[in-house]
């Protein structure tokens, strides 16, 4: 049984909101557009050195900005005065975001991998998190996850009544290649999910067929799939998941 609401396959996911080449990812703009087009949204998040919970892809600044550096190195208020490409948008915190939100669409929160290997992470940035959904009062119409299956350890404990998930694919990418392959397949296969209690799973659509995803939706428990870039590819997907996050076209 899950903890999600029926809301969540209303609609399809934006994929780090609806943005485009004038609304940067995970930018307060591309949630709005998202919200006005009556999408779902995935967002990302980061933590700042004094420990908050930044919307923000990105390890580093590098990609996303002018600045450079990590963005853990950095405190809440400097991040928020950073801004996103050539915008006005700038870096929000995870509380900004849910607020602006304001319950008018589900939100999917990745919790970005704290541990540099998808191993035990401190629990700072998860235990944040979980202050804010509750705090903002939208623990029905969030949802958290990551690729690191202990962060959904974390989220049990800190916020038990929340849905959370675990992000997962092949594990076959370059990127990583210093985790170990034992684990790596662990994390495949979503060895923690019973343990964790997890409530779903978003797997990488590159990735399906899955026998772990598939497994799991025989026993009732829903899929998503990322990241999708076209209707061809979200028909082919659905074969195997329940709902999409997209980018690079309106679902």
């Amino acid at each position: 049984m899950t903890r999600l609401s029926e809301k969540f396959w209303a609609r399809p996911f934006a994929h780090r909101g609806l943005h485009d080449a004038l609304r940067p990812e995970n930018s307060l703009t591309a949630f709005k557009a998202a919200v006005e087009a009556g999408y779902g949204i995935e967002l990302d998040v980061q933590l700042s050195s004094d420990g908050e919970a930044m919307v923000f892809h990105d390890y580093t600044l590098d990609r996303l900005t002018a600045e450079r550096g990590r963005t853990d190195s950095r405190t809440t208020d400097a991040l928020t005065s950073v801004r996103l490409g050539t915008t006005d948008d700038t870096i929000p915190t995870l509380e900004t975001v849910l607020h602006e939100i304001g319950g008018r669409a589900s939100v999917l929160i990745e919790v970005k991998d704290q541990s540099s290997g998808f191993s035990q992470t401190d629990g700072a940035l998860e235990r944040r998190v979980c202050e804010v959904v509750q705090a903002v009062g939208c623990v029905k119409t969030c949802a958290i996850m990551s690729f690191n299956p202990f962060s959904c350890q974390h989220v049990k404990a800190f916020l038990p009544e929340v849905a959370r998930g675990m992000v997962s694919y092949d594990f076959e990418h370059p990127h990583d290649a210093a985790v170990d392959a034992a684990h790596r397949a662990d994390l495949a296969a979503l060895r923690w999910f019973d343990e964790f209690d997890a409530d779903f799973v978003s797997y990488g659509a590159d990735s399906f067929p899955s026998a772990a995803v598939a497994g799991l939706r025989a026993t009732g428990l829903p899929a998503f799939c990322w990241t999708i870039r076209s209707p061809e590819q979200a028909q082919r997907a659905l074969a195997h998941c329940d709902q999409i996050t997209f980018e690079g076209y309106h679902a």
